[in-house]
């Protein structure tokens, strides 16, 4: 009887994890890519600052120039670079991360400017082709995020 018990005992448990940790894998691969797309945004958010005060920047802002926001730190993953007036923030080089495209797409409202580099042009997050050519210096397949 204590055999019965015992192996009953492991079933449960057994059964328990297996549901158990893919929800929480799902949940924490969520909630690291609703951290990466607020680390963008406020990045973003320091540049927009930055080129509101010196209108005539170009090319790549660099991070000594820039004051960050109150708590955020810098992720190195996105970089900048400002063509003809517009300002592209991406990926350094491109993940495949749709949760990450996802929550920056959330967060920005649906925006169209909120996509992926495509042999040169912007594809937004629902896979609209936009027509926006994207510098050369974006990675193709890179995450980005177009304008002020």
């Amino acid at each position: 009887m204590p055999l019965v018990v015992s192996m009953f005992f492991v079933a449960m448990v057994a059964l328990l994890s297996a549901l158990y940790v893919p929800a929480q894998e799902a949940r924490m691969s969520i909630a690291s890519a609703d951290v990466g797309a607020t680390s963008a945004l406020a990045y973003r958010e320091s540049l927009i600052n930055y080129l509101n005060a010196n209108p005539t920047a170009t090319g790549t802002v660099p991070d000594a120039s820039l004051t960050p926001l109150w708590g955020h730190q810098r992720n190195p993953r996105w970089t900048n670079t400002v063509s003809s007036g517009t300002l592209f923030v991406y990926e350094s080089s491109p993940s495949n991360t749709p949760e990450l495209l996802h929550e920056l797409y959330r967060k920005t409202l649906s925006s169209y400017t909120v996509g992926r580099n495509t042999s040169g042009f912007l594809v937004s997050a629902k896979g609209f082709a936009t027509g926006i050519p994207v510098p050369a210096s974006v990675p193709d397949g890179a995450i980005l995020i177009v304008g002020k």
